[in-house]
């Protein structure tokens, strides 16, 4: 978690409480979120924003936000949650004099420990309007919605207290009884409940949780464990989510993110396994985690390594292989019509306020090098039974990048695509949308031969 703290200029010690003072920085924003100052005045939030003491973050249902604080700690808001800052005091000379309170009002936040709560981890406290957590040296995430609260352990250890007699909002560090239990990562694929009105704290399987009705997944059991490459990322904390300001200027511009304003992408049957990090193209995601039953895209910085962003929308971009050789794209040898099999992929089924998987079939891809054209087909069908038809034909451009649009003319298209092909041709992915009764197809590829 090695990040300079020149980023926020000149130290500034424990003076650090003073609302007037700089306490950290919004790192990476996407989608829609405002920052509340303390004096109640409300703004946008950009990228580069000064955070202070009583500040809240507030993001909408596409927004999602990073921070980086003056001790190198990291937060991350995810959509539709409200986290305030209501204490951050930082001397590297004095810690026993340090204090970092922070409120998840609402919704799902990541938090990583820095340098401000390492000597002393009695120091730090986030509470939620029902639970009290505090840390032993830790990377967590904290849901809370009327149903209750749920935590899960990336590293480290955290406790979980419900507020009540014996465990103040107003206190620091953990609080302790017996309705107290840690949570570590160690112990595997485990979450912290608190339920509203329970005198107790819950470990159970962190699998999923019945929320509202629905399923939440709250654990990141979708990567691949024991992995190197995979540790690390994890280990770097929210630098696996954080890209550099040229590579989030370009996933997010007119361009890139705006070709396609898609939304929420998840699961696909059979189809939906993670990139292959030997890949010349590989989904990454911006976020933390990934949605919700995504296991195609793997994180930033994995992705990210030796390759860039050619499409992307507000939750992953598709990297490709860096060329590392000036002149043309695709080699001179490349030519005439080939076909691509479709080897991973994720879909979802959106109408209304609802999101079910989806899975798709006789998936086909022909790419035309010396005509630089493209032709693609997908069969769609949502877990309800929808049924939908992707079928989009169009040009290959020069940068190995192609978009198509379809739709009544003045009208929205009914259909889109943005996408791009490997570097050696023997790769391609692309966004997809499919419009099919009153709702929307949404979804991911990824192509080989």
């Amino acid at each position: 978690m090695a990040v300079a703290a020149a980023a926020f200029g000149p130290f500034v010690p424990a003076q650090a409480q003073d609302p007037g003072v700089e306490v950290g920085r919004v790192s990476l924003q996407i989608g829609q979120a405002w920052l509340r100052r303390a004096d109640g005045s409300r703004e946008p939030l950009q990228r580069g924003a000064a955070i202070h003491v009583g500040d809240r973050i507030e993001t909408a249902a596409n927004g999602h936000v990073h921070m980086r604080f003056v001790d190198n700690a990291a937060v991350s808001v995810r959509p539709d949650s409200v986290l305030q800052v209501q204490a951050y005091r930082y001397d590297a000379n004095h810690p026993k004099a340090n204090e970092v309170r922070l409120l998840v009002e609402k919704g799902t936040t990541r938090s990583i420990s820095g340098a401000a709560t390492d000597a002393d981890k009695t120091r730090f406290r986030l509470n939620t309007p029902i639970a009290a957590i505090g840390i032993r040296g830790t990377d967590f995430i904290v849901q809370t919605d009327p149903s209750g609260d749920k935590a899960t352990v990336a590293d480290g250890a955290i406790v979980v207290s419900p507020l009540g007699q014996g465990c103040l909002a107003a206190d620091l560090g953990p609080c302790s009884g017996v309705e107290v239990r840690e949570l570590s990562a160690e112990m595997g694929r485990l979450m912290a409940v608190v339920r509203p009105g329970e005198s107790s704290t819950r470990i159970v399987p962190g699998e999923s949780a019945a929320v509202g009705g629905g399923t939440v997944v709250v654990s990141d059991s979708s990567q691949p464990r024991g992995h190197r490459a995979m540790a690390a990322a994890r280990s770097s904390g929210l630098l696996a989510a954080e890209p550099t300001e040229a590579e989030a200027r370009r996933g997010n511009d007119a361009v890139a993110a705006g070709l396609l304003n898609l939304a929420t992408v998840g699961a696909a049957q059979d189809l939906n396994r993670p990139s292959s990090l030997s890949g010349q193209l590989i989904w990454g995601h911006w976020a933390i985690r990934p949605d919700n039953g995504d296991k195609l895209s793997v994180p930033f910085s994995l992705a990210s390594l030796n390759r860039h962003v050619t499409v992307a929308d507000e939750e992953t971009g598709l990297f490709r292989t860096n060329q590392l050789v000036p002149g043309e794209l695709f080699p001179s040898t490349l030519q005439g019509s080939v076909a691509f099999n479709l080897n991973r992929a994720t879909a979802v089924f959106e109408s209304a306020n609802v999101v079910e998987m989806a899975s798709i079939a006789r998936g086909n891809l022909t790419i035309d090098f010396t005509r630089r054209t493209f032709a693609t087909g997908l069969d769609l069908t949502s877990a309800s039974g929808i049924k939908g038809e992707l079928r989009m034909a169009g040009d290959l451009r020069s940068d190995g990048l192609f978009v198509q649009r379809e739709g009544a003319l003045g009208q929205r298209a009914d259909q889109r695509v943005a996408g791009a092909v490997s570097l050696d041709g023997r790769e391609a992915g692309y966004l997809f949308e499919r419009s099919a009764d009153g709702g929307w197809f949404r979804g991911r590829t990824l192509w080989g031969r």
